[in-house]
């Protein structure tokens, strides 16, 4: 895409790069344009001169030495002829500065102008009815459009500007733009889910749901922040050993209590055997409970060696404490279920969610958005 860039030489003057008009190895002639504001005539906006140049020996260009005109002897003139094609080409590029100024004027130190093809430039100045018709009838080209914008967007350093064109929209507009948005990351969190709920590594949901914190916040009824992934929590002995990490480390964002989450895989069992009447629940799930009731122990004995003096990065009343662990599809029974909610329901301090609950609740999300829209 060609840019074209100026540079201001004072308040009046900007200058314009060298148009290469004729271009050899070693020597090219080139126009060089000068932008002015002309008070006695605006449309004569441009001037400049030819220079002859000879590329130098390790890059760039130079000028060639110019003739004195004054010293030409009588019946001397200096002749400066441009083909067809060369003209032409002149031309067009003059015609692109004469546009900037009409457009811009004179703007202070160096601006880069990138030059649009006519099909691009004409829907860039289309009325709002012409965009609409161009979406309607080309609807994927649209959408496809609007992807790359999207990603561009995402990765702008300098969001000002971005957010004050979101401010001239109307509030129903921008709740539109942020159910789109939503939606798309939710149904991406949900689709990872189907590709890999059956997944026994434990590593890869830590990383998954590191990446999409907002899959977890739903658990809680209040909202939550998170501080900080796989955290050191406390119980190391005076050897240095033995230090608590737990998978997930939250706080109420109102109140700064701890959430502590340990997460297991959608593979992991929740029941054991058979005993008389009911049913076992597996070590693996007994063993999670315990361990994140530990690290609830840990973080309030060992609060202060863990915070410091950051007192205000979390509190330690009575750390909330969660297990994410198993699929309720494995509860193939009656019996199963019944075993399952008396234990988990029977436990004061400690949430078990499975899995598939817990990426239920993205699908429930998903079509109230839908609905709603």
């Amino acid at each position: 895409m060609e840019r074209i860039s100026l540079t201001s030489t004072s308040w009046k003057t900007a200058v314009a790069e060298p148009i290469a008009i004729r271009l050899k190895d070693t020597v090219r002639l080139v126009f060089v344009p000068t932008v002015v504001d002309n008070q006695k005539d605006k449309d004569a906006c441009v001037k400049g001169h030819f220079v002859y140049q000879k590329k130098k020996k390790l890059d760039g260009w130079e000028d060639v030495r110019a003739i004195n005109l004054s010293q030409l002897k009588p019946a001397e003139g200096v002749k400066l002829e441009l083909k067809s094609a060369e003209l032409l080409f002149l031309l067009k590029k003059l015609a692109d500065l004469y546009r900037i100024h009409r457009q811009d004027g004179i703007q202070r130190g160096s601006t880069q102008y990138v030059k649009l093809s006519s099909a691009l430039e004409g829907l860039c100045n289309a009325t709002d009815e012409e965009f609409w018709q161009f979406v309607e009838l080309s609807s994927d080209n649209a959408i496809g459009t609007f992807k790359r914008i999207a990603k561009w967007l995402s990765s702008v350093e300098n969001s000002d500007k971005v957010v004050e064109s979101l401010e001239s929209l109307s509030v129903d507009n921008i709740k539109q733009l942020n159910v789109v948005a939503g939606l798309t990351v939710l149904k991406k969190a949900l689709e990872v889910w189907i590709d890999n709920q059956y997944s026994t590594d434990e590593e890869f949901w830590q990383r998954e749901l590191t990446s999409n914190s907002f899959v977890l916040s739903q658990i809680f009824s209040f909202p939550v922040v998170v501080v900080k992934e796989k955290a050191y929590i406390g119980g190391k002995t005076f050897t240095n050993q033995g230090g608590n990490i737990v998978d997930f480390l939250y706080k109420n964002q109102m109140t700064s209590n701890p959430a502590l989450i340990e997460i297991k895989t959608p593979s992991t069992q929740l029941i054991s055997s058979r005993y008389r009447q009911t049913y076992n629940m597996s070590k693996e799930l007994t063993g999670s409970t315990s361990q994140v009731l530990n690290y609830a122990n840990s973080i309030i004995q060992d609060y202060y060696s863990v915070v410091g003096h950051e007192t205000s990065i979390f509190g330690a009343y009575k750390p909330s404490c969660v297990v994410i662990i198993g699929n309720t599809s494995e509860l193939d029974s009656p019996e199963k279920h019944k075993a399952f909610e008396l234990y988990r329901n029977n436990l004061k301090d400690v949430q078990i969610v499975t899995f598939d609950e817990l990426y239920g609740k993205v699908n429930s999300f998903i079509k109230l958005l839908e609905n709603g829209n």
